[in-house]
């Protein structure tokens, strides 16, 4: 069994890192672009190597999803990429080409087309769990489930990252095979607790209980709740802080927002930065806070960085949204409130900024709940199921 696996997902060190865990490496061949950015530009990643794979890169256009007229249909597509393929079914007789790419983009279905014509099983990765007639109509709708029905029938199998996903897909009656997966894990020797402290010593904040946000800064994230809870509860006390993480188009806001509510000395805000550096910052922190708000369609998916937070025995504070629920238990790992309930979720941060030891019992069921469910080594494990039951 040997197996194509290409896609802009897995330019990122920490999502590639579940082929780390594979346990036959040598049957894994990547064809990767060899340009990507994210986040409007500002965040370009390289061509992507490893000297333990076997790894080309392309040239890949669409970076994102807001081009005029196509939207993200082209995005991740990489036109020559077809030539590398046909060489590796050549001279590597690889069975499987895996496109970790929705079946909703034009770009998915070429590399489906491509598949079907050399003779290989198809493969595609599914992340959508709102059901596209609440959120597309007219022709618009239509275009897309044509793409997908069209993906369908050329490809074999689907990664499946969250059961509302799943539901979806099989609502489409395809016949296909269906893992219910993320498609990337966790690396719960990278995140774990009880690590320097640096952030913590550098803003001086040891006598704080600091709540964390790790993401894209954009309203659908609901920061501006929390930091509004913040500032609620700051009028009765002066021992809570907060440390927001990342970038986006809504951070302007959220600074003018931290500065007319007189919390700068209680907020820090640091600018994206590698998945690498966080484990310093989880550790730093006390709560961690995803209040995810439903926003134009859209509806968390996961939440990798509640994920990360759990493996660090962080307690999670989220919302009742889309999928999050596949990644906090509420009441076991953390709690789930109202998306979009300020005062829900002000009632949550009191509970766990009072009770160490409710923090750390939470934070504890957090790491067990994401080793057991979502570590690299078991996600890679049924990857190789799924690849393996295409061919049996």
């Amino acid at each position: 069994m040997k197996i194509v696996i290409t896609g802009y997902t897995y330019t990122r060190e920490n999502l590639f890192d579940v082929f780390e865990s594979y346990p036959h490496k040598d049957e894994l061949f990547f064809i990767l672009p060899g340009n990507w950015s994210a986040k409007g530009g500002t965040v370009k990643f390289p061509p992507f190597q490893r000297k333990e794979f076997k790894i080309w890169n392309s040239p890949a256009y669409f970076t994102h999803s807001h081009y005029p007229f196509i939207g993200g249909l082209l995005k991740g597509w990489m036109p020559f990429m077809p030539v590398r393929l046909m060489w590796l079914r050549m001279t590597e007789g690889v069975d499987i080409l895996f496109t970790a790419g929705e079946p909703n983009l034009l770009s998915t279905l070429y590399n489906a087309c491509w598949a079907k014509l050399l003779g290989m099983k198809h493969v595609f990765h599914y992340w959508e769990n709102i059901p596209y007639e609440l959120k597309d109509k007219g022709l618009k709708l239509l275009f897309k489930r044509l793409i997908i029905k069209m993906t369908l029938a050329l490809s074999d199998g689907a990664v499946c990252g969250m059961h509302k996903a799943e539901d979806i897909l099989r609502s489409f009656n395809s016949n296909i095979k269906i893992g219910t997966f993320l498609h990337a894990g966790f690396d719960e020797h990278r995140f774990k607790p009880n690590l320097e402290l640096s952030l913590r010593k550098k803003l001086k904040w040891d006598s704080k209980i600091i709540f964390l946000f790790v993401g894209a800064l954009g309203y659908r994230k609901g920061i501006h709740v929390a930091i509004k809870s913040l500032a609620e509860l700051s009028k009765n006390r002066d021992d809570l802080a907060m440390v927001i993480v990342g970038g986006g188009e809504y951070g302007a806001e959220l600074h003018k927002l931290t500065k007319d509510l007189g919390l700068e000395s209680q907020v820090h805000f640091i600018p994206w930065i590698a998945n690498d550096r966080l484990p310093e910052i989880y550790n730093s922190c006390d709560i961690f806070l995803y209040p995810s708000i439903p926003y134009q369609g859209w509806e968390e998916q996961f939440g990798y960085s509640i994920a990360e937070a759990s493996l660090c025995e962080l307690p999670v504070i989220s919302t009742k949204s889309g999928s999050i629920y596949e990644a906090v238990k509420n009441g076991t790992t953390g709690y789930l409130i109202p998306p979009d309930n300020q005062a829900a979720l002000t009632d949550a941060m009191v509970r766990l900024a009072d009770d160490r030891e409710l923090r750390k019992r939470l934070g504890r069921n957090g790491r067990i709940f994401i080793v057991e469910n979502f570590s690299n080594t078991i996600i890679a494990d049924k990857l190789r199921n799924l690849f393996k039951s295409l061919l049996s």
